[in-house]
């Protein structure tokens, strides 16, 4: 657990996720005075408010004790009767304050402390099974879309005091039959283990104190909650869990379900089922939280890994697509599906703890989202050349999903600028995943399956050089027809020239290589010994194109590999993450077949990896020295890279990045969540993101067992 407030220089007011898997639905929790809660299909934090505490004492003598996660706001009371009546029998709040809060951020857990009362939230991080295969009984375990909370008061005084727990800014509410609990209109609800503590609605917390009559289920009441009495001495536990239900097609395009509606019957089921499984969590979370703590990471660390897990979690959905499983991860506030440039970010992740959905996603690739395409050279547009496979970008936006063959990002005709097409980059998005996938599979009917795939992956990929081999460099130099004149973007999108432009681009060029050094391995596995040598050959050619490129003085790389005078940049690098992830350790040694670019590399870093060139001045790294824009999830992949694979240490400054990346989540982005675009430490776009789970690659040294 890493401690946050008292004690500590790290704040404890930032929200982050608290989420099922596969119910697109998260408990927003954390932000002081902020919109928190749960929310469905959101992109954002739900409008809504979370009261947890304690009313010491009664009448006029009492006082509510409340943690600070909700906005302060006049009451909905003053709408119906009016201020004057509204302040009438007050009963006066004490908010704790960031000084008097400890928070304490696990893998799993995330707790908060503060006077006589403890909240913990539990979201446990387990292998998912295989929908596909896996027994209904394992599957309710896995998919069942909840959290668990827990909620204790202590009472060390003499004098009467109740726990207090409520979510607010919702109507719409009723009691569930044969549960203890309340559920909105909205598709969520929660229930509790306890029989004695008592329901009610209300306009506010005042309101539920003061009230006058025995109708505690006030209809007109925007906030549910709950009661109970602590005696002096003792202390009190409630074990709350909070569910969502949405029922029947939720996409459009393609009409799907949640596949947890094949799991459950309804809300109640899923409430019943996630208090059962209460004292599972508990212990499964327990366990998770000491395996991360006893790793050798910094605690700056380890709250990148917690924090960025919870960030995926809220974006998954697992959808019933006919009786088969569809995975999908939605890109964040964008919400677009299973973007393909996240998906080789997240894949590390994928194939630890869930590879079935990372073989799913190429599946539905393979067969939905691709298309052939011609290419031109810029030099001459007009006349179209040989190509090959390309995937898109994305599958559909906002549960919507697009035509096959289609994304919801591209568009034709723009040169170089956001909404352009990534179609190089997405074919090497796709042999790269698979290498992910057969390394922790060995899975040899996928392989057998795909082999000719792959060949059109590699002869796509050779044509993307260019169609003449004599004429091939190394690098992307034609651009595909879908552009109309334009030209092709990365997964930079937003970024300039040194990031932004896939023609000559540096870390572009990172990733054909090592799509090459993949392919010409799984190739071999897959029995096709003819298209082996092929592939050898172009990373040869990019490897050496790469570090050519570096300047001999000072060993700086440009990002643009045909115009020495462009911007450095750390991504450079980034590439080197897949080989070494498979165990391929010839391709990433200085002593290997590329062993001149691997030391071109570990030099430019070095270089680069300085204030005013690709460092912040707070120690963070910089992506690109000429544009103050930096992501996250990609700079967690290229530390790991820089620490495990090119043995670039930078000692004392490198903890005080770790200090840098983790303030930028808890105050850069304190109102967001997890969140992956920042310029100059401050969140600015890719917020609510799933993407920074590329820490995962940092627990056991990232290589694959």
């Amino acid at each position: 657990m890493v401690p946050h407030g008292a004690g500590t220089d790290r704040p404890t007011s930032f929200h982050a996720h608290h989420a099922p898997v596969g119910a697109l639905a998260t408990f927003t929790l954390g932000r002081h005075h902020h919109d928190s809660g749960p929310g469905n299909e959101l992109g954002r934090a739900a409008p809504g408010a979370v009261y947890a505490g304690y009313r010491d004492g009664e009448g006029k003598s009492a006082i509510l004790n409340l943690l600070p996660f909700f906005p302060v706001s006049t009451s909905d009371l003053e709408r119906y009767v009016g201020s004057s009546a509204a302040q009438a029998g007050h009963v006066p709040r004490r908010l704790f304050s960031e000084a008097d809060i400890v928070r304490e951020v696990g893998w799993t857990t995330d707790r908060w402390r503060a006077g006589d009362v403890v909240l913990e939230v539990l979201t446990p991080v387990e292998q998912l099974p295989d929908p596909r295969l896996a027994p209904l009984a394992d599957q309710r375990d896995a998919f069942v879309p909840a959290v668990t909370l827990r909620l204790s008061v202590a009472n060390p005084g003499t004098q009467p005091r109740e726990l207090f727990f409520a979510l607010g800014n919702h109507q719409g509410w009723a009691a569930i039959p044969g549960l203890h609990g309340l559920a909105s209109r909205t598709g969520y609800g929660f229930a509790v283990d306890s029989t004695d503590a008592r329901r009610f609605l209300a306009f506010d917390p005042e309101w539920e104190f003061n009230r006058t009559h025995d109708h505690a289920l006030f209809g007109l009441g925007s906030l549910a909650g709950l009661r109970l009495g602590v005696p002096p001495g003792g202390s009190r536990t409630l074990t709350i869990v909070v569910g969502w239900w949405k029922e029947g097609p939720v996409t459009y395009g393609k009409r799907m379900a949640y596949w947890y509606t094949r799991l459950f019957s309804g809300l109640a089921d899923v409430l019943a089922h996630a208090l059962a499984r209460a004292p599972k969590v508990a212990a499964l979370c327990a366990a998770r939280d000491a395996e991360l703590t006893a790793t050798a990471l910094n605690p700056e660390q380890r709250f990148l890994v917690a924090h960025s897990t919870r960030g995926y979690y809220a974006s998954t959905q697992l959808l019933d697509d006919g009786g088969r499983p569809r995975w999908v991860v939605n890109e964040g506030e964008y919400l677009m599906l299973n973007t393909f440039d996240l998906t080789v970010d997240m894949a590390f992740f994928e194939a630890r703890f869930q590879p079935w959905a990372l073989k799913n996603v190429l599946e539905q690739f393979a067969s939905e989202y691709r298309y052939e395409s011609r290419l031109f050279d810029p030099a001459d547009p007009t006349r179209l050349l040989p190509g090959g496979v390309a995937f898109c970008h994305d599958m559909g936006v906002q549960n919507t999903w697009s035509p096959d063959g289609s994304s919801a990002y591209e568009v034709e005709g723009l040169d170089r600028a956001c909404f352009s097409f990534m179609s190089c980059e997405e074919l090497t998005n796709w042999v790269l995943c698979a290498g992910i996938y057969w390394t922790r599979t060995r899975d040899t009917a996928f392989l057998a399956h795909h082999a000719g795939l792959l060949v059109e992956c590699q002869r796509s990929l050779l044509n993307r050089d260019h169609p003449d081999s004599t004429q091939r460099r190394g690098w992307m130099q034609c651009e595909d027809e879908r552009c109309r004149g334009g030209g092709e973007i990365t997964t930079y999108d937003s970024l300039d020239h040194s990031l932004g432009q896939s023609r000559g681009n540096g870390y572009l060029a990172g990733k054909m290589w090592a799509s090459h050094v993949v392919l010409a391995d799984l190739l071999g596995y897959a029995g096709r010994p003819d298209a082996v040598a092929a592939s050898r050959e172009a990373a040869l050619r990019s490897a050496a194109a790469i570090a050519a490129s570096a300047d001999p003085t000072s060993g700086i790389m440009p990002s643009l590999l045909d115009k020495p005078s462009t911007a450095p940049i750390i991504p450079a690098i980034e590439a080197l993450a897949y080989p070494a992830y498979m165990g391929l350790k010839d391709a990433v040694s200085a002593t290997g077949p590329f062993g001149g670019m691997i030391t071109a590399l570990q030099r430019h870093l070095r270089a680069v990896l300085v204030e005013g060139v690709c460092l912040y001045p707070d120690g963070g790294w910089k992506l690109s020295a000429s544009a103050d824009n930096s992501w996250a999830s990609k700079i967690h992949l290229c530390q790991w890279v820089a620490r495990n694979v090119l043995n670039v240490h930078q000692g004392a400054d490198g903890i005080r990045a770790d200090r840098a990346h983790a303030d930028w989540q808890r105050v850069g982005s304190a109102n967001h969540a997890v969140s992956d675009q920042f310029r100059s430490g401050v969140a600015i776009g890719s917020l609510y993101y799933p993407r920074i789970v590329t820490t995962i690659l940092w627990l056991d040294g990232g290589r694959c067992p």
